[in-house]
């Protein structure tokens, strides 16, 4: 399946750090990060390759679409999506006619948007990638990026969430909380017993519990404390609610005029989305203003520094040639047979 962020159909964008340092070494800047390499042309590089050379695990594919550097920034575009599922498509007007099958080895596919930025004397930059509903890119473009940077220049880039526990208790101290919605995918024997839901229609059912304000403020104070540590069983407990086991938990806050959806399940950290305001697709110049201005409000915080116009500036010819593939034995093509 593609990656699942929240069951909303929002839009929105998740933030992650990346880092470049040397094995057994610490991060070093991104801009000279072995003493005379940028890693920003890099990356832009491997991006560019991904226009050739999609990513395929199992039944999940990413390519890229777009790839456009401005300053120390790069603005793109990516095609995520899975195969693997047989259905049959009809007209509405006409319920008795297919007029498409699909089959196993075809691919549906979301194009999603992303910027990167690398400050050249920073020894962190950010990706922002864009988020619709539950689909997002991110736990393949993540790995895809990381494997490509080694084997081009033998350094590892780590690439992770930017919301530590400490940005995470700033984050609720000033936030309001809106609703608390926890969801969990089959329906429980009782209740499809309750509806007359058949066993299989009940596997594909969904549940839904919904918290609004009351006891949300108690909640929050008690969140950061629930989610400190590595214990599993911690997270598991929060999705335990009235016999029945939860598989996520989000909750929307407002802060000042930006709203943010965390999302917590038990196998990993809490993630966050920004949310973009309404439901429809956004354009490109309201998505990437939007994205701009929060790199500026967090870069600070999450240890990112930037200068003024790190998003303008053209790149010389040579730069915008590199195309940089991943390495072969580490790419999963789908060949006939596949699926």
């Amino acid at each position: 399946m593609i990656e699942e962020i929240n069951l909303s159909m929002k839009y929105g964008y998740v933030l992650s750090a990346f880092r470049v340092r040397p094995h057994r070494g610490d991060p070093q800047p991104l801009g000279k990060f072995d003493g005379k390499s940028d890693s920003l042309p890099i990356l832009y590089g491997l991006l560019s390759g991904l226009t050739a050379e999609p990513v395929t695990q199992r039944q999940r594919h990413l390519s890229a679409k777009t790839v456009e550097p401005v300053g120390r920034s790069v603005r793109f575009s990516v095609k995520v999506g899975n195969s693997g599922q047989q259905s049959e498509f009809y007209d509405r007007d006409d319920d008795q006619t297919v007029v498409f099958l699909r089959d196993g080895r075809h691919i549906e596919h979301t194009t999603l948007r992303g910027l990167l930025m690398a400050p050249a004397d920073s020894t962190t930059g950010l990706v922002a990638l864009e988020v619709h509903g539950r689909v997002g890119a991110k736990s393949l473009l993540g790995p895809a990026l990381s494997r490509g940077f080694s084997y081009h220049t033998g350094h590892i880039l780590n690439i992770s969430s930017v919301m530590d526990e400490e940005g995470l208790a700033k984050l609720l101290a000033e936030a309001e909380a809106h609703q608390i919605t926890l969801r969990k995918s089959g329906l429980p024997q009782d209740v499809a017993d309750a509806v007359e839901m058949s066993a299989q229609d009940a596997e594909l059912g969904r549940l839904e519990m919904k918290i609004t304000p009351g006891k949300i403020r108690q909640f929050k104070r008690s969140l950061v404390a629930k989610l400190r540590g590595e214990d599993d069983r911690v997270r598991r407990n929060l999705l335990h609610v009235t016999g029945i086991d939860f598989d996520e938990l989000s909750v929307v806050m407002a802060v000042g005029e930006r709203q943010t959806t965390l999302t917590v399940t038990a196998e990993r950290v809490p993630s966050f989305v920004y949310d973009l305001p309404g439901r429809d697709r956004p354009d490109d110049s309201r998505f990437y203003d939007e994205v701009t201005r929060t790199i500026n409000d967090i870069s600070a915080a999450v240890g990112v520094h930037v200068r003024p116009g790190w998003d303008t500036g053209k790149w010389s010819g040579e730069a915008l040639d590199t195309r940089l593939t991943l390495p072969q034995e580490e790419l999963t093509h789908a060949t006939d047979g596949e699926q």
